[in-house]
C-alpha cells in the first residue's frame, strides 16, 4: 500500500520503520521533522504547569533518568529480541528532512505523494490542516491507555496512579487534540518486575505495531478501519514526572 510515516528522528521511529518493512509495508516516504529546540520546549512546559514544575522535571531528567538507562540496556534488548524489533538506523538516504510536520511544504508534499494512510512516530502536535492535507487515515501509536492517560508516559502514569491494568498503548485515529482521535485497539501488555520509566515505552511500542500492521493490511485491501472502542469521558493529560512525582512513586515500587 502506499505508506508515508511523519515522524521525529530516533530508535523508536527507526523500530517503527523496520518493522513495517519487516511486515511488508515499506513507506514510500519517511518525513522527518527536527527536534523542538530545548528552550521552546521549556517555556512551553511552564506556560501549561508554571516554573516549579519545570525545574521538578529537570531535576527528575538530570538525577534519575541517567542511572535508569544505564541499567536498562540489557532489558531493551531483551523486548527487542523478544518482539523481533529491529532497531538499525535508519539510511539517510530512506529519510526526507522537513521544516515540521505543520509547514506548509508538508502539506504539498503529502498531496503529492497521495498516501491510502498515514503513521506518525513522535512527531508535535498536527495541525488540522495537515491532517486534511493527508486526506487519508492518520494513525499514531500511543504510549499509554486513552482517554484515561493522555499526554507522554501513560504506562509509568498508570502504574503510579495504582491502575495496573491500564497500563499499556492505544492505537487511535488522529485528530487536532491531545491523543483524542478515535481508539482502534487497546494493547495491555504486563510489565516485568526488571522494568521501568526507561523499558516501559518500548515494551508498549512492541504489543502495539502487530495492531499497526494488521489495520494498515486491512486498509491496503480494501477492508477499511475496524469499528472504534467505545471509550467514555475525556480522560486527563499527563506530563513529564518532576523528582518529587517520580520519588513517591518509587516508595509505592513503580520505577
Amino acid at each position: 500500500m502506499r505508506l508515508v510515516v511523519l515522524a521525529s528522528g530516533g530508535p523508536p521511529t527507526d523500530i517503527l520503520v523496520n518493522y513495517l518493512e519487516d511486515a511488508g509495508l515499506s513507506p514510500l516516504a519517511v518525513l522527518i521533522e527536527p527536534a523542538q529546540s530545548r528552550r521552546a520546549l521549556l517555556r512551553g512546559r511552564a506556560r501549561r504547569l508554571g516554573w516549579r514544575a519545570v525545574v521538578g522535571q529537570l531535576l527528575f531528567m538530570a538525577l534519575v533518568l541517567p542511572p535508569l538507562r544505564r541499567r536498562a540496556g540489557a532489558r531493551l534488548a531483551a523486548i527487542r529480541s523478544a518482539h523481533g524489533l529491529r532497531a538499525d538506523p535508519l539510511p539517510a538516504d530512506r529519510m526526507i528532512e522537513i521544516a515540521s510536520v505543520n509547514a506548509p511544504e508538508t502539506r504539498t508534499l503529502l498531496q503529492r505523494l497521495a498516501p491510502q494512510a498515514v503513521v506518525l512516530s513522535g512527531t508535535r502536535i498536527v495541525k488540522p490542516e495537515v491532517l486534511q492535507a493527508a486526506g487519508v487515515p492518520v494513525l499514531n501509536i500511543h504510549a499509554g491507555i486513552t482517554p484515561e492517560f493522555r499526554g507522554v508516559h501513560g504506562g509509568y502514569w498508570a502504574l503510579w496512579s495504582g491502575r495496573p491494568q491500564d497500563f499499556g498503548a492505544t492505537l487511535h485515529l488522529v485528530d487536532p487534540g491531545v491523543d483524542t482521535g478515535a481508539v482502534l485497539a487497546h494493547l495491555r501488555p504486563a510489565p516485568a518486575p526488571e522494568d521501568s520509566f526507561v523499558t516501559y515505552p518500548l515494551l508498549q511500542l512492541a504489543a502495539a505495531l502487530p495492531a499497526l500492521v494488521a489495520v494498515l493490511q486491512g486498509l491496503g485491501t480494501g477492508q477499511g478501519l475496524p469499528e472504534p472502542v467505545t471509550t467514555a469521558g475525556a480522560g486527563r493529560q499527563w506530563y513529564h514526572p518532576t523528582l518529587g512525582q517520580y520519588l513517591a512513586g518509587r516508595q509505592r515500587g513503580v520505577r
